[in-house]
């Protein structure tokens, strides 16, 4: 995920690593910010799965003065390549005019044997009037957790948590964060049924129109038109894009 504000640029996850010589930094993600001629100031890394550091070598090696942050461990290959700054609850920053906040994990959290989903960096971005909450692959506990102590959670969108799976979004998440619109990023008929049926229903029901990247494509969000994402898919229409049941 892209994140853009006037001058500033942050990437969230870098996506996975398809084999040896495959990922999603190199097909995906470096030739996305060639395009757009755009300088990252941050990469943040949720956690240490694959699926979401897959493609990060490319991306520093393209983005020589980016910092990274990240829940992973001291022992992780990519801080041969880039040392890492751990994400903990309290981090804050402001670019033009917009505010990035750390909610999880505590500092404490590490080095308790927690799992890498439990782990994940919540970070959320608010201009004032819209907001984004990103949230990894952060599971019930976790979201329980950032309920209890009354976090920050309120957005506009909400990247779903873990992927859509059935171990997350828990009714009393949702109801903390009321997101207008939800993105589930999972690929077109992956092997873990991402995002489950019974979580879309949980969406459903309390009104948050969910927007999958297997049928949308590249999304776009941004605070001038917080009612609504723009699709790939439908914006750029190909003839081979065929119509996703």
């Amino acid at each position: 995920m892209l994140v853009r504000t006037a001058g500033h640029a942050l990437v969230y996850d870098a996506g996975p690593r398809f084999s040896a010589d495959s990922d999603a930094g190199h097909r995906v993600l470096v030739p996305l910010l060639r395009a757009l001629d755009e300088r990252v100031h941050t990469l943040v890394l949720s956690h240490r799965d694959t699926d979401h550091t897959g493609g990060a070598r490319a991306v520093l090696a393209m983005q020589a003065d980016a910092a990274l942050l990240s829940s992973i461990e001291d022992e992780h290959e990519l801080q041969a390549l880039r040392p890492a700054t751990r994400c903990e609850a309290g981090q804050r920053w402001e670019w033009d005019g917009v505010r990035f906040e750390v909610l999880h994990p505590l500092a404490a959290d590490y080095g308790t044997g927690l799992r890498a989903n439990a782990l994940s960096c919540v970070l959320r971005v608010d201009n004032g009037r819209h907001s984004a909450l990103l949230v990894g692959d952060i599971e019930a506990a976790q979201e329980v957790r950032l309920v209890e102590v009354q976090a920050r959670l309120k957005a506009d969108l909400l990247l779903m948590p873990h992927h859509g799976s059935k171990t997350s979004s828990t009714p009393a998440f949702l109801d903390a964060v009321q997101p207008r619109l939800a993105l589930a990023q999972a690929g077109y008929r992956n092997r873990f049924g991402h995002p489950a049926p019974a979580v879309l229903v949980r969406y459903r029901e309390r009104g948050i129109e969910v927007v999958e990247s297997a049928r949308c494509g590249a999304a776009t969000w941004t605070s001038a038109r917080p009612q609504a994402v723009s699709c790939q898919r439908e914006t750029a229409r190909r003839y081979w894009h065929h119509a996703v049941p």
